[in-house]
């Protein structure tokens, strides 16, 4: 007869709010190493790719991370709030597409290459945002941990540098993308405000 080996289970069990919360940022970040994982194979993003896999793979370090956070405080991993946050991003997929797809029609001359290039665009935006959430709940786990001993409590400490390094990295990937791809006003042109004591033609 075959025994299966278990892990041993924390003398006590973790904090209720602690064990859901760490869950879901477990959860998020396992969705934002997905969605660098789609941007870093999109040919739109090509000149990007080498920066996106950097990220990929720095967020994937991250992610064992708070795994091991989970394990030293007493949290058992929620395989249902996993297996629910990877149906949602699945679902949330094609939301994105059905929202702009009017603001895309709104430029009917367009060629298709530029259109491609809008959708990239914003796609580095919905990343930007999954980047900002995990840099604040980066400094609420280094919170959490406070001054414990260990390495992987040192690991931890360390994720808030790490996520704004991140998103900084990635910031600077989309201002560039969005620079070469969006025209800008001139000085004097729309927008500009009338100058003091001009009559304003009605």
């Amino acid at each position: 007869m075959l025994m299966r080996l278990r892990s041993p289970r924390p003398a006590v069990d973790a904090d209720p709010a602690l064990a859901a919360y760490l869950n879901e940022q477990l959860a998020r970040v396992t969705t934002l190493l997905d969605q660098l994982r789609r941007a870093s194979r999109d040919p739109d993003l090509l000149a990007e790719r080498a920066v996106l896999a950097d990220l990929r793979r720095q967020v994937g370090a991250d992610r064992a991370t708070v795994r091991a956070a989970l394990r030293r405080l007493g949290v058992r991993t929620d395989w249902a709030v996993l297996g629910v946050s990877w149906a949602t991003a699945r679902a949330a997929r094609l939301l994105p597409l059905l929202h702009r797809l009017p603001v895309l029609d709104r430029v009917p001359s367009a060629p298709s290459a530029r259109q491609d290039a809008v959708q990239a665009l914003l796609e580095l935006e919905d990343l930007l945002a999954g980047l900002h959430r995990r840099q604040v709940a980066a400094r609420v786990l280094a919170d959490v941990v406070g001054a414990a001993a260990g390495e992987w409590a040192g690991a931890v400490r360390a994720l808030p540098g790490r996520a704004e390094r991140q998103l900084r990295a990635a910031e600077d990937l989309h201002r560039r993308r969005a620079a070469a791809l969006l025209p800008r006003a001139a000085t004097a042109g729309v927008g500009a405000a009338p100058a003091a004591g001009a009559v304003v033609a009605r």
